[in-house]
């Protein structure tokens, strides 16, 4: 029974391997094309006094608690590409403020926040001059021409 199973195996494992192969091919190929389109793409500038707004070309927008469905998205128009932690009091923390650990922590602990800003999209039926969306945390979130 053993000399059956085995010849059974190894063609398993040749198709698992495979198949793998193909995945991390699919998923290079992707990141390669991701990374070119990022490299054309226009940089929309954060708001550093207002995490809510972003804006670009003398137009500034506000980002909103809404989500956008990927359904609705079209093509990536532009990118924010920022990273930061702030604290409750709108307050952008350094790397050192993050770096540290307290061994006991105070009783009324600093909140902190972290948003990771990514691409801008056009959405579909909708003119960028009047929304956007934004990609915030992983998230696609609306923002509308600030008026």
């Amino acid at each position: 029974m053993k000399k059956n199973f085995s010849p059974f195996l190894l063609l398993f494992m040749a198709l698992l391997f495979l198949g793998a192969c193909s995945k991390l091919n699919d998923l290079k190929q992707t990141a390669e094309k991701n990374m070119a389109i990022d490299r054309t793409l226009p940089k929309y500038q954060l708001n550093k006094e207002n995490f809510k707004e972003i804006s670009y070309q003398g137009k500034t927008y506000v980002i909103q608690d809404s989500t956008v469905d990927r359904e609705r998205l079209q093509e990536p128009i532009g990118k924010v590409a920022e990273s930061v932690t702030i604290n409750e009091h709108n307050e952008i923390l350094s790397k050192e403020e993050l770096r540290k650990i307290e061994i006991l922590p105070k009783e009324n602990e600093e909140k902190r926040f972290h948003f990771n800003f990514g691409w801008v999209y056009r959405i579909k039926n909708t003119s960028p001059d009047e929304e956007v969306a934004v990609v915030v945390n992983h998230e696609y979130r609306l923002a509308k021409i600030k008026k």
